[in-house]
């Protein structure tokens, strides 16, 4: 038997799911499938198409920083948290979904693993559990602080809709994707600066200076408006940090109001709206995403763009005509090359149904 979870792309409402905002993705086409069977060995064993064979002991779940720490992360939580006595496993792993383009393959293993392992051995999870489950690996083992947006949207993605998600309540809708003549489409810029991962916390620990100063406990306690007469409570980084929440949550509203009616100029108009906050006051974009923003908003085709994810390089998810395919910017792939050394990748997606198991 074995578990397939999708990866996802964000539409609108980018760094907010750690700042009780509002967020808009979708699952996609692009899925991790995790094969679980009884080992006729003494350890664990986990095999992966591109990166070999690991095998460990029941007693070795301790984290080593390489790619199986998602699935021994699985393994390690079922044991403690629920109790299991989980015998020696075969586990092999297949994945379409991109490495480090930002479309959630980590959420995706671990998604897939829970399924995977915990039905192999009798334990029913509901949805909430699995979502919650994947996330704390993600946090707690692995050790990076994403939000709940990958985990959840890899269990909770339905075919052809977005979902829109208060990250404050946990409640969520299903909102279709009414564009006809329009799709939207990923852009891997090949690039990813080092400085990335810590300048991620350093903006969560801004934000949380900024409420901390205006006293209050969330973004969502304060209205635009109140927070501009406030703004000489804060220094200028944790201004322009606050702006780009409050605004971004309502781009999020009225993307959503858009793709509802089917506005496909609207939505593009709000991609780019987000990516100069993101460029701008959240400061988490580089010269090379900026530069292939601006060169896809000159094709006529296009309708938006913006940066994607946690920012720093990383990929581009913009709005098109459904004729645009890769050929269409095969030439701007050609003077990215001449200017930065590198190619992007083009992807096309589709909203998908989130993850499930099949005997």
């Amino acid at each position: 038997m074995y578990a397939k979870a999708p990866g996802r792309v964000n539409i609108i409402g980018e760094h907010v799911d750690y700042n009780d905002g509002f967020i808009l993705p979708f699952a996609i086409d692009k899925a991790t499938k995790v094969f679980v069977s009884k080992s006729g060995q003494n350890q664990h064993r986990i095999t992966s198409m591109g990166f070999g064979t690991k095998t460990f002991e029941q007693n070795q779940l301790s984290k080593t920083g390489d790619w199986t720490d998602y699935i021994k992360g699985t393994i390690y939580y079922l044991t403690t948290l629920y109790n299991l006595h989980i015998p020696p496993l075969d586990i092999e792993v297949e994945s379409n979904i991109p490495i480090g383009a930002g479309l959630s393959s980590s959420a995706a293993i671990e998604v897939a693993s829970i399924m995977a392992i915990s039905h192999h051995v009798g334990l029913t999870l509901d949805k909430e559990d699995i979502y919650k489950f994947a996330q704390k690996i993600e946090n707690e083992f692995v050790g990076v602080k994403c939000g709940i947006m990958d985990q959840f949207v890899s269990v909770m993605g339905k075919e052809g809709e977005a979902v829109f998600l208060d990250t404050m309540t946990m409640e969520y809708q299903y909102v279709p994707i009414n564009l006809t003549h329009s799709k939207f489409y990923i852009l891997d810029s090949s690039v990813h600066h080092s400085l990335g991962d810590g300048a991620y916390n350093e903006r969560r620990s801004q934000c949380e200076s900024a409420l901390k100063k205006m006293n209050k406990k969330s973004f969502r306690e304060i209205s635009l408006d109140e927070f501009n007469r406030q703004k000489d409570l804060l220094n200028e980084v944790e201004f322009k940090r606050s702006r780009h929440v409050l605004t971004e949550n309502q781009r999020v509203l009225a993307c959503r109001k858009a793709l509802e009616e089917g506005n496909d100029g609207k939505v593009g108009e709000l991609l780019n709206q987000s990516h100069v906050s993101l460029r701008d006051d959240y400061e988490c974009s580089c010269r090379e995403i900026d530069f292939l923003v601006e060169e896809l908003n000159k094709m006529p085709q296009v309708h938006g763009a913006r940066i994607m994810g946690g920012g720093f390089g990383g990929s581009i998810i913009f709005l098109a005509e459904t004729h645009f395919n890769s050929k269409k910017i095969e030439p701007l792939n050609i003077e990215y090359n001449k200017r930065y050394q590198t190619e992007f990748k083009f992807y096309e997606v589709d909203p998908s149904k989130g993850a499930c198991v099949f005997d």
